[in-house]
């Protein structure tokens, strides 16, 4: 698996956060092998870059995939969507997408850190 740095100037623009939790109401079976069809697929898409895994501010996991166009990201999460199980949903799984310009400046960033794309 792809490793992504740390430092924040080396990290790729665009980019997909995924719970790796399902949440109470879910079934966590299905929610997992919804969260290994989303990975699987981002390995095998053109312009993959790599993942990183974090904390979200609630201190839940998150994996982070990067890629290194827009293009590539829309159609990772189009193509993969309908390989999950009936009960979970892509909007179930991806918490935040965005692009790390970095020729915008952080207020920027952070803004459209929070912006989701249309799938």
């Amino acid at each position: 698996m792809n490793n992504i740095s740390d430092k924040k100037s080396t990290r790729p623009p665009f980019y997909a956060r995924m719970h790796l939790a399902a949440s109470e109401t879910m079934d966590a079976g299905q929610y997992s092998e919804a969260v290994a069809t989303l990975t699987s697929g981002a390995m095998l898409k053109p312009g993959f870059l790599g993942f990183q895994t974090d904390l979200d501010d609630d201190g839940n996991s998150v994996r982070i995939a990067y890629f290194d166009d827009h293009d590539s990201l829309k159609s990772w999460l189009s193509d993969a969507s309908p390989l999950f199980p009936f009960a979970v949903t892509l909007d179930d799984i991806i918490c935040g997408t965005g692009c790390l310009w970095s020729w915008l400046g952080d207020e920027e960033q952070e803004e459209l850190r929070y912006q989701s794309v249309s799938y």
